[in-house]
C-alpha cells in the first residue's frame, strides 16, 4: 500500500484506526460542520496539511469503511459534509462555471504518396512508406 489515509495506521499486517487523528479527524468535521472555513477547522483539530489535503481527508470514502478501512465516521456525516461542501461552493459562485471549450487545430497536415513499390523486407518497406510521408503547415 503506497499511503496509509489520515485516521488509520497498520498494525502487524491490518490496517486499523489511529486513535489520535481519528480524533483529529472527527474535530475536523465537527469544526467544518459548525461554519468554520477549511483552514481554521484544521488548525483546531490540529491537521497539518494544506487545503487541497484537507479537502481529499473530508470527500474520502474510505472513512465510511468497507472490507479493508474500519468505519470512522457515519454516512451522514459523510453526506452533511458534501452538503455543506455544495453549499459553500454555491454560496462562493463556484458551481455551474461553464469552462470554454478548447479546440485543436494542428498546424500541420500530413498526406502520403501511392505506395506503389512492395518489398519482402519489412523494414524495407516501412522505410519506402514514411518516405511518402509529407507535411505542410496550415
Amino acid at each position: 500500500m503506497a499511503h496509509t489515509p489520515f485516521g488509520y495506521e497498520i498494525v502487524n499486517g491490518r490496517i486499523e484506526i489511529h486513535a489520535r487523528e481519528a480524533e483529529q479527524l472527527r474535530l475536523l468535521i465537527q469544526s467544518y460542520l459548525s461554519g468554520k472555513s477549511l483552514a481554521n477547522a484544521a488548525k483546531d483539530s490540529g491537521i497539518n496539511r494544506s487545503h487541497g489535503g484537507i479537502v481529499r481527508i473530508l470527500t474520502d470514502e474510505r472513512y465510511l469503511g468497507n472490507g479493508i478501512f474500519p468505519r470512522l465516521i457515519s454516512k451522514e456525516q459523510f453526506e452533511q459534509l458534501k452538503e455543506e461542501r455544495i453549499k459553500r461552493a454555491k454560496k462562493l459562485g463556484r458551481l455551474n462555471r461553464i469552462k470554454a471549450e478548447e479546440t485543436f487545430k494542428p498546424i500541420f497536415t500530413f498526406t502520403i504518396g501511392n505506395v506503389e513499390a512492395r518489398y519482402d523486407n519489412p523494414t524495407k518497406q516501412a522505410e519506402f512508406v514514411y518516405s511518402l510521408i509529407k507535411e505542410e503547415v496550415t
